[in-house]
């Protein structure tokens, strides 16, 4: 593969496109996935210590996308990595496509997700290009070929060019300096190869090949799948030139964090920038974040017992900003309040680009919300859960909890939210836990509602039924 020459300037800026007529262009679609970025680490959501002090770092960057776009306050994905991942690409829950947790490369043909399922690549129109730049995993160890595993999956799952690495970058000695990057291309899946790259910022080579990719698209129209690293372990002291300010604490580890945020905010600004301005005006921009923060970065009134990987807010509700053409010049820089979940995310990019919405899909396109914010609610409510062990689905089936030794599940409506907790041996209940909380009035989830015996007040007993009817509906 060829490579971008690019300087790795500390701060850049991009101009905003003008608003273009819907259907006088094919639009080009760039989904920016970080990774472990909650809403506490991401300034435009305006969280703040006990001091009053803001608790993320800074990220003009980001927040350039907030100001020049829509900022969704109730956005919610699966709370590990691979889950989101692949809600995001497929429009379908964790337990549609067996994927209910970590994706860590064991045995062939478990832990992967298959590259039967229909995913954004699969739903473009044949005159589009595609490109997943950075981290996948989505893949298991096993050889080329494997249908839920390999170097080559992600073109096997309806990509062009897969980039990047294939999970995580952290472990000895691997670091973010000292890693492996895979190479695959759909138009020769045999060719897929592994470079090791050492004193490459996998953060400032994921920017770069993400330019590169958009290059070559030429005058082709794309959807970009950018999924960097940052800010996930192992915490480290970017390239000096890439942070922002100049008294964070290299001590810590919330010191470190917000020095990987800060980096990853410039290379943000860089890859913006770097993109022509009449691309730019035809091409939406998505950025959310996988899941919530890590345990290790987060800081009062944020609870580390309720973060990633739990299904409390702190884990499951994650930053959401779009950017685009689609949005009239009135409505930039303000907020959505509606209920999205990432399963939303592929209806619409399907209704984006002119496509049906793929049958079979969990989500909602939101598309209506980019042109106006406050228009009517798509969704009653969203769902989200994680299990243990990940499965491959068979045709016409969903999960079984007799193979499960681990599942949580909640939902929520604008109000009120469910959370159960239940563990399995032999496809028998050992353990069983219902919570409901108002998370309109009590954000970080302090006040269980439910009595000892885990019966609700009475003003509350409609609610909770139709959201425990929606954890058992997505459980059978």
């Amino acid at each position: 593969m060829r490579h971008l020459l690019l300087s790795t300037a500390a701060l850049t800026a991009f101009t905003l496109p003008a608003a273009f007529a819907v259907g006088s262009v094919q639009e080009n679609v760039i989904v920016l996935i970080v990774d472990d970025m909650g809403m506490d680490l991401t300034a435009a959501y305006g969280f703040l210590d006990s001091g009053g002090a803001p608790l993320a770092p800074s990220t003009p960057n980001i927040d350039r996308i907030a100001q020049r776009g829509i900022l969704f306050r109730n956005a919610w994905a699966a709370p590990v990595c691979s889950s989101a991942r692949a809600e995001v690409l497929t429009g379908r829950y964790p337990n549609r496509t067996g994927i209910g947790s970590i994706v860590r490369g064991g045995a062939p043909g478990v832990e992967g997700m298959s590259a039967d399922e229909l995913t954004l690549p699969d739903i473009l129109p044949p005159s589009y290009g595609s490109a997943v730049i950075g981290k996948w995993h989505l893949a298991g160890s096993g050889p080329l070929g494997s249908p839920t595993s390999g170097i080559d999956h992600a073109p096997r799952c309806g990509f062009e060019l897969h980039a990047g690495s294939k999970g995580n970058l952290g472990g000895n000695p691997i670091s973010y300096f000292d890693w492996t990057m895979i190479l695959s291309q759909l138009v020769d899946l045999a060719a897929s190869r592994t470079v090791d790259l050492v004193g490459e910022y996998a953060t400032t080579r994921t920017t770069t090949d993400a330019l590169r990719a958009i290059a070559d698209f030429g005058e082709r129209p794309f959807l970009l799948w950018v999924a960097y690293n940052a800010p996930h372990k192992p915490y480290h002291v970017p390239p000096v030139e890439l942070i922002q300010s100049p008294d964070l604490d290299f001590g810590t580890d919330i010191g470190k964090g917000h020095a990987m945020i800060e980096a990853l905010d410039t290379e943000i600004g860089r890859l913006l920038a770097g993109i022509d301005s009449a691309v730019l005006a035809r091409t939406t921009i998505i950025l959310l974040s996988d899941n919530g923060t890590d345990e290790d970065l987060v800081q009062p009134p944020w609870d580390p017992a309720k973060v990633k990987p739990t299904l409390y807010n702190g884990g499951v509700q994650v930053p959401l900003l779009v950017m685009g053409g689609r949005i009239p010049t009135q409505f930039r820089g303000t907020e959505c309040e509606r209920l999205i979940d990432a399963t939303d995310i592929m209806p619409t990019v399907a209704e984006l680009i002119g496509v049906p919405v793929p049958g079979g899909t969990d989500g909602t396109s939101f598309l209506s919300y980019l042109g106006d914010p406050n228009a009517p609610a798509k969704r009653r409510w969203i769902f989200a859960e994680r299990f243990k062990p990940n499965f491959i689905p068979q045709p016409g089936t969903t999960i079984s909890q007799a193979a499960l030794t681990e599942h949580d599940q909640t939902a929520r409506d604008t109000h009120y939210k469910l959370l159960r907790r239940q563990r399995f041996v032999n496809g028998q209940s050992t353990y069983h836990e219902l919570k409901l909380f108002d998370v309109q009035a009590d954000f970080f989830e302090t006040q269980n509602l439910l009595d000892a015996q885990g019966n609700p007040p009475v003003a509350l007993q409609g609610v909770f039924d139709t959201l425990l009817g929606v954890l058992d509906q997505m459980a059978s």
